[in-house]
């Protein structure tokens, strides 16, 4: 075996503390948010699967209160998340009408999470609510639940499912929905007992309310005078009866779009909605600003961070095994990136990735205009994102290797990116041991979150959804998708750990410290630059500058948000395994794992809504 700087017993030592404190501190925070959702005992959490009416199995998990019996039933609703999302959205809702004694479902809608899908809406049987009539059904047809007390709710496109819903269903006795306005459908009896929240900043206000300024235009709207059959209603005041079912309110949280679904003034004008509705049991009652999901979203971004960085100490250690030692760096770096000429390449990493909208249009274009490809590649909203990232690093490649032409005393070896010092080649034996490498860490990883998911029904995700357990169909998307993650992040890897290296500094730890906070502003400062372009007018003066047909780019602009945070996790692994090895092959093949299997888990297989 190898002893070299890096690799050492006092190292091993540390490594194999590291992964103990991470893997105890994972199994903690998942037992932490079980107990959330529990209740601490006082309500029962189940998956639950149904087949709609079109034969497509549902998924759902349902919060059982402990005073919920056949003998005594009790109230219900049904929680739909929006588009991009899956169940666990739903959860601080649940959580909460769930504490106060009622029972709650939230689905995977069709097409999310581990549901089936329905990929077009000229399938035969296309379900255009998703899934929610018959989780309506199924929720009533539980002997613990009182079939007449029930209510529906949702967030984004799953308030615009279960408004249909409602608009049609008069045994309903309330519906609550956000991010979404009603429209001239309804009137002041229908849906019953109905309140809409909608943000003051909400990014979706022209497709949702077909307002420019929501707080100033809604309330005068002509849906607003039909719904509440007054002139000069106000927002924030409750009008009508809940006896007979014409209680009418809106509120306007100030937040924006996405976190509608994460808001505590939001989540506490919905249940305390729900309970005037309802009437659950008097001795289940809590005051609706008394809550307890953000303890359970907190936990779980614990076991995201720990899934992720239990991969460091346990690479380390796996490169400690003789197997694997060839694996590990042994020569010492000759080529730095000098100050200026970072300043440049990052320069113009930042304007590549600033074609993130164009480049989605361009493939909406071609995929609306010239060859449909969601026959091949469903998932629309990874599609947009992988030919964003691959096009901007092959860019980036083709730049790499014309600035690699003029300065051939650079070896490739050197840089790390190859095993040949003047062409791309990579050994059979060292680059398959780098695959099984990062196959052995990616599926531990993967195994532990799926075992406690499995146990505790907590998965990997903070607001956003990011990393579940695979149903065989998005398995196979992980497969197919899997390729093209990993010609992105090989082609990143040459420009952040190979042209884009700085100097090492004084010690190892520091080097790798130094190199991944540097990657970290190179990578994210372009994303929150994008980000800011949108939410600064946003939060000045209500534009949003960039809405796309049918507001498509508003949620491409959200995804940035997440993958923000998807960058923060992956950039200090691929730095991490570049210092150990010296090369970026296991890094790559490892983000591209640990990426494709966050968005081919969670991200939707469905039409967009344009």
């Amino acid at each position: 075996m190898k002893n070299n700087n890096i690799i050492h017993p006092a190292g091993i030592k540390k490594a194999r503390l590291c992964l103990f404190v991470l893997l105890v501190l994972w199994i903690a925070a998942a037992l932490l948010a079980s107990q959330v959702q529990c209740d601490f005992g006082r309500v029962r959490v189940e998956n639950i699967t149904f087949e709609n009416y079109n034969g497509l199995t549902v998924r759902g998990k349902l919060f059982i209160p402990s005073n919920a019996t056949p003998q005594n039933p009790v109230p219900g609703i049904v929680y739909v998340h929006g588009y991009q999302n899956n169940r666990e959205t739903s959860d601080p809702y649940c959580i909460e009408v769930s504490r106060r004694g009622m029972v709650a479902l939230c689905i995977d809608a069709l097409g999310r999470g581990n549901s089936d899908n329905q990929n077009s809406i000229n399938q035969p049987g296309f379900d255009p609510t998703s899934g929610v009539t018959y989780a309506l059904k199924y929720l009533r047809g539980l002997d613990f639940v009182k079939a007449d007390d029930t209510a529906l709710m949702g967030h984004s496109l799953g308030s615009e499912m279960v408004y249909q819903v409602a608009l049609k269903d008069t045994q309903l006795k309330a519906l609550v929905f956000s991010g979404f306005g009603y429209t001239l459908e309804a009137s002041s009896s229908l849906p019953r007992n109905m309140l809409m929240i909608f943000g003051k900043y909400d990014e979706y206000r022209q497709r949702m309310t077909h307002t420019a300024n929501f707080e100033k235009e809604w309330m005068q709207s002509a849906e607003t005078k039909q719904v509440f059959g007054l002139e000069n209603a106000e927002m924030g005041k409750t009008y009508g009866d809940f006896a007979d079912g014409t209680a009418r309110k809106v509120f306007m949280p100030q937040v924006i779009h996405f976190q509608e679904s994460h808001d505590k003034s939001a989540v506490a004008a919905a249940v305390d909605w729900i309970v005037q509705a309802l009437h659950p049991d008097p001795a289940w009652s809590i005051s609706a600003n008394q809550q307890i999901w953000e303890i359970k979203e907190w936990a779980t971004l614990v076991c995201l961070l720990c899934a992720i960085f239990t991969l460091l100490p346990l690479g380390y250690l796996f490169l400690s095994m003789p197997f694997f030692a060839e694996l590990q760096k042994n020569k010492t770096e000759a080529y730095a990136c000098d100050r200026k000429a970072g300043w440049k390449s990052a320069l113009i990493n930042g304007g590549l990735m600033l074609l993130y909208l164009p480049l989605i249009l361009i493939l909406f274009a071609l995929h609306l205009y010239v060859v449909p490809i969601d026959g091949i590649f469903p998932m629309m909203m990874v599609n947009g994102v992988v030919f964003w990232f691959v096009v901007i690093n092959s860019i980036g490649y083709a730049i790499f290797r014309s600035w690699w032409k003029k300065h051939p005393e650079i070896s490739l070896v050197d840089l790390g990116v190859s095993d040949e010092p003047q062409r791309f080649v990579y050994f059979k034996r060292p680059l398959l041991k780098s695959l099984l490498l990062a196959g052995l860490l990616f599926g531990f990883v993967y195994g532990i979150s799926a075992l406690l998911e499995a146990i505790w029904i907590v998965d990997l995700r903070f607001i956003f959804p990011f990393a579940s357990d695979f149903t065989p169909y998005r398995f196979l998307m992980f497969l197919l998708y899997l390729p093209f993650f990993f010609v992105g992040f090989w082609q990143m890897g040459i420009f952040l750990h190979a042209q884009l290296r700085p100097r090492a500094g004084k010690s190892w730890f520091k080097t790798y410290w130094q190199r991944t906070c540097l990657n970290w502003l190179v990578m994210i400062i372009p994303l929150l630059i994008h980000i800011a372009v949108q939410y600064i007018p946003i939060f000045l003066g209500g534009e949003v500058p960039f809405v796309g047909p049918g507001s498509a780019l508003v949620g491409f602009v959200i995804n940035l948000m997440h993958m923000v945070m998807v960058l923060f996790l992956i950039i200090p692994v691929s730095t991490w395994f570049s210092e150990l090895t010296g090369k970026i092959t296991v890094g790559a093949l490892l983000n591209a794992m640990l990426v494709t299997w966050m968005f081919t888990s969670s991200s939707v297989i469905a039409p967009i809504p344009v």
